[in-house]
């Protein structure tokens, strides 16, 4: 019976995984509801190299393994996949309940693939709930937004949810268009639509513009929505972890029965009058950080480093590609990008278009040094 459930277990995150990997590295228009359902189903499959155009053959701008080869698709990467399967697990945990639910934090520094691990997140989650229950038209699993340009009022944050699911309005004329506008509040609308929705995810990116005191009034909103609709939500920006604990200890500080709670000695009197110290000292404020660092490049390593390569060698669509063409440089490759994710996705990505435009059809070292990444 063991056996069994750890079967079943592994299945279900390799189709995780899976699904991951098909994901697109450039949504367009994700902030939309119509764009996020776009990204949510679309799937970025391996053009068929023998129907392609032969070897040195002009190519267009438009030409299918030029666009392919734009973004390729995900490859595995174990702190990803490690980060993706703890919070599918956080979220299934939350789906089953209405109180107690936990948040999350994806945290770490610019280029190590935090975005792209939040909207694999909730585009697995979406289509996790589709599979479940059906596409039904009403529904809107996930709202994905960023942190607002001017994020001192609650009133814009809100209006970034309403503006993914379609509730604000349009200007009139070029007029009203380029006129200071004062934003409504729209917090009831878009309460009731989540509300009718289902929401049950909203993922917010960009956290890393907001100073603590600006998220203060958004968080007593969300803990509304988390309370009272069972909404999680997941924060993503560099310094997300800190930003949002100095905000929860703002929060703290204006709410006088949580002070109050907050400055009581952390002991327990038993019966027979005994004082009991409460420890350890942890605050149930403190959310799940997911942390992305450049992946490490070890002497003797072939799980990592070695294995991200490994992947993308499996997702090139090139004529006469080398054998181990990128595993063989995996030290050039980690020194020109220093393991951050970004850096490594641009510089085969370009090398490979590079390598279809000038017919060679492969990836070697002249043609690397040739790439421009700023690294």
């Amino acid at each position: 019976m063991l056996s069994s459930k750890n079967s079943t277990r592994a299945d279900r995150d390799r189709q995780i995984l899976d699904r991951a990997r098909a994901a697109p590295m450039a949504p367009r228009w994700v902030f939309t509801l119509q764009g996020w359902n776009n990204y949510v189903h679309e799937m970025v499959e391996l053009p068929d190299l023998a129907a392609s155009h032969p070897p040195g053959t002009p190519v267009l701008s438009d030409d299918v393994r030029l666009r392919y080869h734009g973004h390729l698709r995900m490859v595995s990467h174990p702190l990803f996949d490690k980060a993706l399967l703890k919070t599918s697990r956080l979220l299934l945990a939350n789906g089953n309940r209405r109180e107690g639910l936990l948040d999350r934090v994806i945290d770490g520094p610019p280029g190590t693939g935090k975005t792209f691990l939040l909207r694999v997140i909730g585009r697995e989650f979406q289509r996790s709930v589709e599979d479940r229950q059906g596409g039904h038209e009403n529904q809107i699993p996930v709202v994905h937004i960023a942190a607002p340009q001017d994020p001192e009022n609650v009133a814009n944050w809100v209006w970034e949810i309403a503006d993914f699911l379609g509730l604000t309005p349009a200007p009139r004329d070029v007029e009203e268009l380029l006129q200071v506008r004062r934003i409504p509040d729209l917090s009831q609308p878009v309460w009731r639509v989540m509300e009718r929705s289902s929401t049950r995810l909203l993922l917010v990116d960009g956290l890393q513009r907001v100073h603590p005191d600006h998220l203060v009034p958004f968080l007593a909103y969300m803990e509304k929505l988390r309370e009272e609709l069972g909404i999680s939500t997941i924060f993503c920006g560099t310094g997300s972890r800190k930003i949002l604990q100095a905000a929860q200890d703002r929060a703290v500080h204006t709410s006088e029965a949580l002070q109050g709670l907050a400055e009581r000695a952390p002991v327990i009197t038993g019966d027979d009058g005994t004082k009991h110290p409460l420890l350890p000292q942890v605050s149930p404020s403190r959310l799940p950080v997911t942390w992305l660092d450049p992946v490490p490049l070890y002497s003797g390593d072939q799980e990592t480093w070695p294995s991200i390569l490994r992947g993308f060698e499996e997702n090139l669509c090139l004529h006469r590609l080398s054998e181990h063409a990128l595993v063989k440089e995996a030290k050039y490759l980690h020194a020109r990008t220093g393991g951050y994710f970004k850096l490594l996705s641009q510089l085969i990505c370009q090398a490979a278009m590079a390598a279809i435009e000038i017919g060679s059809e492969d990836i070697t070292r002249e043609l690397l040094e040739d790439i421009d990444i700023g690294g």
